[in-house]
């Protein structure tokens, strides 16, 4: 296994002079941050709502951080603590209907995530915001468990074992909720069973 390219930052933040923790805390920022918000988004559906939450992932990460091992990557254990920080977002906003994607500035083409592109015709980045905009209506569906996931697993590339990892769960539970994060997906948005991911 290679080691945790965030180790040295880690212990710089946990243990260091107070100018290495800063030093420390800036370049994990630097490194994560697009990473953090990108999956509050998908989780959230909401703009302002991600980027308090990835706000408030970093805000507090140098308290947080104490209690990291390095049992787990940085990489993971920060997703999982975006993940959770979302779902708790999510609940306590339960009434509050998420943004749709195509309400989104035209800044989420540098962020990683679909959006229009300056050079594409007009019909396609209609077509692909309409689409991004059904993908997260098909996301925001799913239970917190199953949305959280779905993203990890298909926006984020996590293979089984990083998601039995961040979500602290078994593998059998991955495939699990993947097999219905999967199946609500392709349903919602009328995808024929044979074009579906092998689980």
């Amino acid at each position: 296994m290679d080691p945790d390219p965030d180790r040295d930052l880690v212990q710089a933040l946990q243990a260091g002079a107070p100018e290495a923790r800063r030093h420390a805390l800036t370049a994990l920022y630097e490194r994560h941050q697009r990473r953090v918000f990108n999956v509050a988004l998908r989780v959230l559906g909401d703009w302002g709502a991600a980027q308090d939450v990835a706000q408030e992932v970093f805000v507090n990460l140098e308290r947080s951080v104490r209690s990291f091992r390095a049992d787990a990557s940085f990489v993971s254990w920060v997703y999982r603590i975006t993940v959770n920080r979302a779902i708790d977002h999510r609940r306590r906003e339960a009434r509050r209907p998420a943004a749709k994607m195509g309400d989104m500035p035209p800044a989420l083409e540098e962020s990683g995530l679909p959006g229009r592109s300056e050079r594409a015709p007009l019909d396609r980045a209609m077509n692909r915001t309409e689409a991004a905009a059904q993908v997260q209506a098909a996301l925001d569906g799913l239970s917190p468990k199953l949305r959280s996931i779905a993203v990890l697993r298909y926006v984020e590339g996590l293979s089984y074992e990083e998601l039995a990892e961040v979500l602290h769960c078994s593998m059998g539970t991955v495939k699990s909720r993947l097999n219905r994060a999967h199946s609500a997906l392709a349903k919602a948005l009328e995808i024929p069973p044979d074009e579906g991911e092998a689980t």
